[in-house]
């Protein structure tokens, strides 16, 4: 057996995960001027996905509003009695310092 080659290999494999798993304990880095933008989409798209009867959603438009605060835009297809129907979606999201997360300010979804 080459144990140093199998030993090579469970690094190789176990490394990356570990990294990995560092940066999902410790989250993105804030500095006191800036905003985390991609936690603030995962985040937009985490709310627009949990809403009842959302199937599968599109976004068009991901914006810094102002002071911590992103919009998302897009479409969602939403399950109903008649089949899915496609309604046009904004929310807007803004990042809490009180208690380090993200929370939803507005949603608006149009027919």
């Amino acid at each position: 057996m080459n144990w140093g080659a199998n030993i090579a290999r469970t690094v190789a494999f176990v490394a990356p995960l570990a990294g990995l798993t560092l940066l999902m304990g410790f989250g993105e880095r804030l500095d006191d001027d800036t905003c985390p933008q991609s936690l603030a989409f995962e985040k937009s798209q985490q709310i627009v996905e949990e809403r009842p009867g959302v199937v599968d959603m599109a976004w068009r438009d991901f914006r810094w509003v102002d002071d911590c605060r992103f919009a998302l835009g897009g479409y969602a297809d939403i399950a109903t009695d008649r089949g899915v129907d496609r309604t046009d979606f904004e929310l807007v999201v803004a990042f809490d310092p009180q208690t380090h997360r993200w929370q939803q300010i507005s949603l608006s979804m149009t027919q």
